[in-house]
């Protein structure tokens, strides 16, 4: 797998269509194909150009522009070397053209303006009061062109009050939000950022722009998203620090007699976690479901619940001192935190400085 981009030596990128990391994917239903009518039949199925029913058949409405629209651009460019030069001979030298081609060029002009454009004089090829008007019209139309051919998008975080709109799983709220915020009140004091909690229509509001990033353990979206790597996490157990059963270490067969407490959660990978027990045939037998990560640690630290969670979340939780950590008496694939945007904003400025900013302070 060749990565698309890196924002720093090592993290990897890449497009999801090409993604290394097999798993569910939410996918965005394809765009169906629009059949359009082109008209109306008679009743018979065939037309009926005499006939005075009314289902007979109504051309198409063409959308071609009219003939007399169809005019090269470069043509133009004679109206305004003939204005600079006042001769059809000095034109033809300077545009590197035969007098015969500015002539053709200048009737194919007059019959679309319905204007002589230029007529002899004394002093030359002078401009009537039409070719004037175009004249005066094109130096604007050109200063736009100009204009827009030499604009960029500058993103100037410093300075910048623009909110960043993120979904996240409710863990890296607790263990990624913290550290960013602080970076950002470093790096750009006047941003902010809109959390969102990770739902199932995560893929259609990234490709609209409404959500800027969305990181946490997601399943690949599909084609016209890109990911990339953060770090590696794995599933631990938790449990009060003072369990009567668990101490230091977990066993299989005391895995299966405790009571444990789970959570529920919409589109996240977790469910690999259901996958592995049921795989395995580990029996859980269940006490209390909730539907997020955050209300845990009070949970634990007052019954006798095991929780399967993540060991970042563990180990947060295990900082109080109250919640212990082990590993699982079973094997289960670790796992990857990604951040996931739409190629859409790819290169969008904004976007590219905060992808960094994520991959620095997380990245391993």
């Amino acid at each position: 797998m060749k990565p698309v981009h890196a924002l720093r030596a090592g993290a990897e990128v890449w497009s999801e269509s090409a993604a290394p990391d097999a798993g569910t994917t939410i996918g965005i239903p394809p765009r169906q194909n629009r059949i359009e009518p082109v008209g109306i039949l008679s009743r018979d199925g065939h037309s009926d150009r005499n006939s005075t029913n009314p289902l007979k058949k109504v051309p198409a409405v063409s959308s071609r522009r009219p003939v007399g629209t169809n005019i090269d651009l470069k043509l133009l460019a004679i109206i305004s070397e003939l204005h600079r030069t006042r001769s059809v001979s000095h034109a033809a030298e300077n545009l590197r053209l035969s007098q015969s081609t500015i002539s053709m060029s200048l009737a194919k002009l007059r019959r679309h303006f319905n204007d002589p454009l230029f007529v002899r004089t004394s002093t030359g090829m002078e401009p009537t009061p039409h070719a004037l008007e175009v004249l005066s019209l094109l130096r604007k139309a050109e200063g736009l062109i100009q204009s827009a051919l030499e604009h960029h998008v500058v993103f100037n975080p410093s300075t910048s009050d623009r909110v960043f709109h993120i979904c996240s799983t409710d863990i890296a709220q607790l263990t990624l939000l913290p550290t960013l915020m602080r970076k950002l009140k470093q790096a750009a004091p006047s941003i902010r950022i809109d959390l969102l909690n990770i739902s199932e229509s995560i893929p259609e509001r990234l490709e609209s722009g409404e959500v800027d990033l969305a990181i946490g353990f997601i399943p690949p979206m599909g084609a016209g998203f890109y990911q990339q790597r953060l770090f590696r996490d794995r599933f631990v157990c938790a449990v009060r620090t003072g369990h009567p059963r668990v101490k230091d270490e977990l066993t299989l067969e005391r895995f299966e007699k405790e009571t444990h407490l789970t959570v529920a959660t919409a589109g996240t990978g977790h469910s690999i976690l259901e996958r592995t027990l049921d795989g395995k045939r580990i029996r859980r037998k269940v006490g209390l479901k909730v539907p997020s990560f955050l209300g845990l640690a009070p949970i634990l630290t007052s019954t006798d619940f095991l929780a399967v969670l993540p060991e970042q979340l563990g180990r947060f939780f295990a900082s109080t001192g109250t919640i212990k950590v082990l590993p699982l008496p079973f094997n289960i694939a670790p796992y990857f935190i990604l951040q996931h945007w739409h190629e859409r904003y790819n290169h969008d400025p904004a976007n590219v400085w905060l992808r960094g900013v994520l991959a620095e302070l997380f990245f391993q």
